[in-house]
C-alpha cells in the first residue's frame, strides 16, 4: 500500500469509528442538537435514540467488515 492509501484508510477508519461511537453512547447530545437545529419534534420520539444507537452499531460493524477487508487483501 502506498503512503496515502494507509493515512486514508486510518483516516476514515478512525472518522467512522467515532460516528459509531457518538451514535452510540452519546446519542441524547446528536437527539439534542438535532432537535434545537431543526426546531422539529420528529427528533423528540421515543424510538428516535433507539434508531440512532441501531445505527451507530451498524456503522461500527461496517468498518469493521472494511477494515478487515482492506487488511486482508493482498
Amino acid at each position: 500500500m502506498r503512503a496515502f492509501s494507509i493515512v486514508w484508510y486510518v483516516a476514515v477508519s478512525l472518522f467512522l469509528g467515532y460516528g459509531g461511537w457518538l451514535l452510540t453512547f452519546r446519542t441524547s447530545t446528536v437527539v439534542r442538537r438535532a432537535h434545537s437545529q431543526y426546531h422539529c419534534n420528529f427528533f423528540l420520539k421515543p424510538w428516535y435514540s433507539i434508531f440512532m444507537r441501531c445505527l451507530g452499531i451498524v456503522i461500527w460493524l461496517l468498518t469493521a467488515l472494511t477494515d478487515y477487508a482492506l487488511l486482508t487483501q493482498r
